[in-house]
């Protein structure tokens, strides 16, 4: 393990994961051999959330030094993607919109930017996007469930107390992006808008997913992600945060039983025609592997146009 990932271990171990066991061990099971896993359908009334959504205010901006000058919107939906037994605050989506104009251009390219690993919050992305706004890119920038302003009443950190919870936010967030795609797409006048997703790490992994289930054009841009977040979890940065002594009290098999609940992952991303795995193979589209040592913002950036401009072929950029 490369140093930097063992102190960043270190660091994360002091708020452990999966305290509270597996959970819904039988939805999770339902969740692993599921080859339709991705096709439920939640539709989003964007159009109607955006034109309700008000401008942020000076005090409520988010990075208001970094987007002067640039519109933001929090937009809200009653999200159905998200399992009914959670609280309210839990299943109502957010997002925040990022524009350099007052309204969405059917002509602009816009990317659907995901969440990283315990990432609460919009202002990290933002800041990051905020340049590319600037040039004309639109930005939506997602909450995950349990999250931030979505988080459960008395959670305390970002870490989830069991693995379901885990699971289902990764899932409920992909079919929250692909009912955001679904939306824009059907909105009147953005049939040939350029959009695209990306996400870094966890939220690389969640954008290959929603790219490989909708089926249509895409620029995508994964940042990090791997082709599986077993070894992640199990052997890499995150096994120091994960509670293995929470599990294994329920479990014996605990550590198996784990890794082969995400390479199930794995699986459903490579039965999608996922793009971690390649290039959606049978479909125009590049995969471009940066040097090793090119910081991620950097790459994000210079990838983020590059991928759109190429529509309408469906451009692959893992970096």
């Amino acid at each position: 393990m490369h140093w930097v990932d063992r102190a960043a271990g270190r660091y994360l171990s002091r708020n452990k994961m999966f305290s509270r066991g597996f959970g819904d061990l039988a939805a999770l099971e339902r969740m692993r051999h599921d080859p339709e896993l991705f096709q439920a359908e939640h539709p989003i009334p964007l159009q109607r959330a955006i034109e309700q959504a008000p401008l942020l205010s000076q005090f409520r901006r988010i990075e208001s030094r970094s987007t002067a000058g640039l519109t933001q919107r929090e937009i809200g939906w009653h999200s159905d993607a998200v399992d009914s037994r959670f609280e309210d605050a839990v299943r109502w989506g957010r997002a925040l919109l990022l524009t350099k104009g007052s309204e969405l251009s059917p002509e602009a390219p816009l990317c659907i930017a995901m969440s990283a690993s315990g990432e609460e919050g919009y202002a990290r992305r933002v800041k990051l996007l905020a340049p590319l706004v600037r040039e004309g890119l639109e930005v939506l920038v997602l909450e995950n469930p349990f999250y931030g302003a979505r988080r459960r009443p008395g959670q305390a950190s970002a870490r989830l107390p069991t693995v379901y919870e885990q699971f289902h936010m990764n899932h409920a967030s992909v079919l929250e992006a692909l009912a955001l795609l679904r939306a824009l797409r059907s909105w009147p006048g953005f049939q040939r808008k350029p959009l695209g997703l990306l996400g870094y790490s966890m939220g690389g992994f969640m954008v290959s997913l929603a790219a490989g289930a909708f089926g249509l054009p895409l620029a995508v841009v994964p940042v990090a992600a791997g082709r599986s977040p077993r070894s992640v979890y199990l052997d890499g940065a995150l096994s120091w945060a994960v509670d293995f002594a929470a599990l294994e009290r329920e479990r014996p098999d605990a550590r198996e039983l784990l890794g082969d609940f995400f390479e199930a992952s794995a699986q459903h991303l490579r039965a999608s025609g996922g793009v971690v795995d390649g290039a959606r193979r049978g479909r125009s589209g590049r995969l471009r592997l940066p040097r090793r040592d090119r910081p991620a913002s950097t790459a994000l950036a210079r990838s983020v146009p590059a991928a759109l401009s190429r529509r309408p072929h469906a451009c692959v950029r893992d970096v």
